[in-house]
């Protein structure tokens, strides 16, 4: 819709465009100025030597001639001489102010003389051809003599032989004209055809990288042959090729023009004219072959092209009509101009052919030079719009993407957030349970004296705990996705937190037969000890546990204000294609039966949200059947610090010591938990009374209490509402939050509470810590 309004804007216009170049064009051929404009009285002209051979004569002749006026070669070598008179008042002026030489049309060839005197040389070569141009020469005084004067003129001329009118007289006289007509015949055509080769090489480029789009390849190529052919008229400068060479090269130039025309129709109204093709391909191919055997009996190749020129332009016209029929057909705008343009090209041709090349006009501007702007330009809007076209084509595929990008990234966001609430979910039916089943084991565990029994409650033991390590693995996961985890860089020495961490693995390596080292020396890494020693202790214990035969070594090195701890080992490595998914939540390579004892498959994705949080970079490399190694990039520190203290640990009395009789009021909704928890805190000493929803605690508030302990979600509301009430009634009374929640936005409401916090499942011994500390922080 935009290219089509674009189109639409530049067809009205586009016109009043075509005819400013045409008026310009117009100017720039305008016949040249008359004897008038000159200082002097020109008393003859004469030529003296004519072509080819420079042969002597003398022949008084007006300027400007044509040598075809003579039935001489428009091609070759020729001399003029002529007189003119100058009075002794101009001569005087001369001395006062500047005087010029003007030539409208020379050869660019020539060597001119005043009084025997050379005025200017432009060629050194006296066998040089070359086309004709403008110059304005200066004329020192010294040269100039009271009365008669004799100017002669040796010219090389291409085409075109012969020559204007000259003009002399006072510089700021001749100036204003010459360069008018300079900037209007030359440097005009010369920019609109050096825009035109600038733009033919987009198209080639274009058609490159898109084959199909043949007809735009087609133009490009048309546009860049005729653009550099009409450049070629207006070069000063002699290259050193031969005039032989340089005419068979401009119509082999002019027979490429007409095949890429005639395919170029063909390629862009989609017709096909089989006839057409032959005789174009034979022409393309033919006329430079004949054109070059004819050169030793033709050397310029006048007669040749005077024969040949005509049938390329009649071989043009097949392609104006398949346009004109295709313009017929109602297409856009700029493909309705296209077909005006080519019959401009070849109006312009024609014109060139029969004054210059047939009657040899010396006057005579090529019309091709600007016939070729003008008349192809209109091509440049259909190639615009399908530009235009294109790019909105990809901006609306773009939009159709990003919408269905969108549209995808809301699914994943849905799927991930509905695996996340049920996760959260089943983590928190299961630790209810799993709670109860822990307490109720560590209660009868007390009580058994039995052997056999004390057995069965031990391998009970090791099952709850198995399900802790996984419900514990999915709290982890929900607090880092929740971002409740604080952040706390310091100092950590590695030899102290890499010495726990291998102690702690050491029995599982020991067992395997596998080597455990450490080579840390005396670094310390920046970062926060708890999160740092959570990702070293998954590596580490991945590392061991899936290492059946070698080692495991865990390194410390500094590398330009960096640490890089790696954790090597010699397992089974990781396929490439694998490496990325080992960091997802549940994946286990090379464990379909899903084993426990081969861990739970949330080490690693951990790991990934606990170094993401971090900052620090970590990077896997691992070639299967030879081993992996995990490298982490920590910030190295450099001051010294003392040994590793964890300030957020729970700091655990012995069992047996007793606590003194607390006043604690339960508020617990799972009967099994409550029952529980209410007989381990009696056998403790404590003074308990329980309730199971906040409405039953109501009333118990009416006494004072040391310590609450209640469930996060209740029937009637949740533990933030007790804490309110308590806050009333009894500031500074401890509460301790025990949950079964992993929901992340449930732990971020938590965490803003800065209450005490214990996750379900949880051991006597965790309960009895978390009472300790908590009492300890109010007395």
């Amino acid at each position: 819709m935009a290219a089509a309004k674009m189109l639409d804007r530049l067809g009205r216009w586009w016109w009043w465009v075509m005819l400013g170049i045409a008026a310009l064009w117009a100017m720039a051929t305008w016949p040249a100025p008359s004897a008038s404009r000159g200082a002097v009285t020109w008393l003859s002209h004469a030529l003296v030597a004519a072509p080819p051979d420079r042969q002597p004569t003398h022949r008084a002749v007006q300027l400007p001639h044509a040598w075809r006026e003579d039935g001489l070669p428009t091609s070759g070598a020729g001399r003029y001489a002529s007189r003119f008179v100058v009075s002794a008042t101009q001569v005087a002026d001369a001395r006062h102010r500047p005087w010029a030489l003007r030539f409208d049309r020379l050869c660019q060839s020539h060597v001119i003389r005043l009084n025997g005197e050379h005025l200017h040389v432009a060629t050194t070569d006296a066998g040089a051809l070359s086309f004709p141009a403008g110059y304005l020469i200066n004329v020192p005084a010294a040269l100039l003599r009271t009365g008669e004067n004799t100017l002669h003129v040796d010219v090389g001329c291409k085409a075109q032989g012969g020559m204007t009118l000259p003009l002399i007289g006072p510089t700021v006289d001749l100036r204003g004209e010459f360069v008018q007509r300079q900037i209007l015949a030359r440097w005009v055509p010369v920019g609109l055809n050096l825009a035109c080769v600038t733009f033919s090489l987009f198209l080639v480029a274009l058609w490159w990288q898109r084959r199909q789009e043949r007809a735009i390849g087609l133009f490009g190529a048309l546009y860049m042959i005729t653009a550099l052919r009409n450049l070629s008229y207006f070069v000063e400068v002699d290259l050193g090729t031969a005039p032989q060479f340089d005419s068979w090269m401009h119509l082999s130039a002019h027979t490429a023009s007409v095949w890429l025309i005639g395919r170029f129709a063909m390629a862009f109204t989609g017709q096909q004219r089989r006839g057409y093709e032959r005789i174009l391909d034979l022409t393309g191919i033919g006329f430079p072959l004949v054109a070059l055997a004819f050169c030793a009996w033709d050397p310029m190749l006048d007669t040749v092209r005077r024969v040949l020129q005509p049938a390329l332009i009649a071989l043009s016209l097949p392609a104006l009509a398949i346009l004109l029929r295709d313009r017929m057909s109602g297409q856009a705008v700029p493909q309705r101009y296209l077909a005006v343009g080519l019959a401009c090209v070849l109006v312009a041709g024609l014109h060139d052919y029969l004054a210059i090349r047939q009657m040899g006009h010396i006057g005579a501007l090529p019309w091709i030079a600007w016939a070729i702007p003008l008349g192809l330009a209109p091509f440049t809007l259909v190639v615009v719009g399908r530009v235009v076209q294109a790019f909105n084509a990809i901006e609306a595929d773009n939009a159709t993407l990003e919408q269905k990008v969108q549209a995808r990234t809301q699914e994943l966001a849905d799927a991930n957030a509905a695996k996340s609430r049920f996760l959260a979910a089943a983590s928190h039916d299961l630790r209810q349970p799993v709670a109860a089943i822990g307490l109720l084991n560590d209660l009868l565990r007390e009580r058994l004296t039995d052997h056999q029994a004390r057995d069965l409650s031990e391998r009970l033991s090791h099952a709850v705990v198995s399900m802790e390590s996984l419900l514990k693995g999915l709290l982890d996961l929900s607090r880092l996705d929740a971002g409740t985890v604080e952040v706390q860089p310091r100092a950590v020495p590695l030899a102290d937190l890499l010495g726990d961490i291998v102690s702690h693995e050491a029995e599982a390596a020991r067992r395997k037969g596998l080597s455990l080292r450490v080579h840390t020396g005396q670094h310390q890494a920046w970062s926060d000890p708890l999160l740092l020693e959570q990702v070293l202790r998954n590596l580490v214990g991945n590392a061991v546990r899936h290492t059946e035969r070698g080692g495991v070594l865990v390194s410390a090195r500094p590398r330009a204000g960096q640490l890089l701890l790696q954790v090597w080992d010699t397992g089974p490595g990781i396929p490439e294609a694998d490496q990325a998914r080992v960091f997802e939540e549940f994946v286990q390579l090379g464990n379909p039966a899903r084993d426990r004892h081969q861990g739970l498959g949330l080490g690693l994705a951990i790991v990934r949200r606990a170094v993401r949080l971090l900052g620090h970079a970590l990077t896997l490399r691992s070639r299967p059947g030879h081993g992996t190694c995990f490298t982490l990039t920590v910030p190295q520190a450099i001051a010294p610090t003392r040994a590793r203290h964890d300030t957020r640990a729970v700091v655990e009395p012995p069992a047996q010591t007793p606590l003194p009789p607390w006043r604690v009021l339960l508020v617990e909704d799972e009967a099994d938990i409550r029952a529980s928890l209410t007989r381990l805190f009696t056998g403790w000493g404590l003074e308990v009374r329980s309730a199971a929803n906040l409405a039953d605690a109501r009333p118990l508030l009416a006494q004072p209490w040391d310590l609450a302990v209640s469930d996060h979600r209740l029937p009637d509301g949740t533990a933030r509402d007790l804490a309110g009430w308590l806050a009333d009634r009894h500031p500074g009374t401890p509460l301790v939050i025990i949950t079964g929640d992993t929901a992340p936005e449930r732990l971020a409401d938590l965490a803003r509470t800065g209450l005490p916090v214990l996750h379900k499942p949880f051991s006597a011994k965790k309960m009895r810590a978390m009472i300790v500390e908590t009492m300890a922080r109010v007395t």
